[in-house]
């Protein structure tokens, strides 16, 4: 068992090692550079026509979205507190109303 651990273990760093050449001679590579940057700006474009025509249908975007819905959850937490000290106050004066109906 130790000794097919012990190959798999070799096997495995050889990979590593053969797949960051490759990722490296890869990467300085000027060619694919620029297609990687070619590509990035095609779905920046993308992205654009995209939020385009969701505005021109009046719908809102993913970003836009994402405001809302943080904006909510920082209402929301906000209606929380404000229960929660509602209830202390309303706690807390129980007992004086109480003591006056005992005079």
């Amino acid at each position: 068992m130790s000794e097919d651990k012990n190959v798999f273990d070799r096997l495995k760093e050889r990979g590593e090692e053969v797949l960051t050449q490759v990722s490296a001679e890869v990467m300085s590579n000027p060619r694919f550079a620029k297609a990687v940057e070619g590509a990035l700006r095609g779905k920046e474009m993308v992205e654009d026509a995209v939020a385009r025509a969701l505005k021109g249908m009046n719908l809102p975007t993913r970003s836009e979205l994402r405001k809302v819905v943080s904006r909510i959850e920082a209402l929301e937490a906000e209606v929380a507190a404000l229960k929660k000290r509602a209830g202390a106050k309303k706690a807390a004066s129980r007992p004086k109303a109480a003591a006056k109906k005992k005079r």
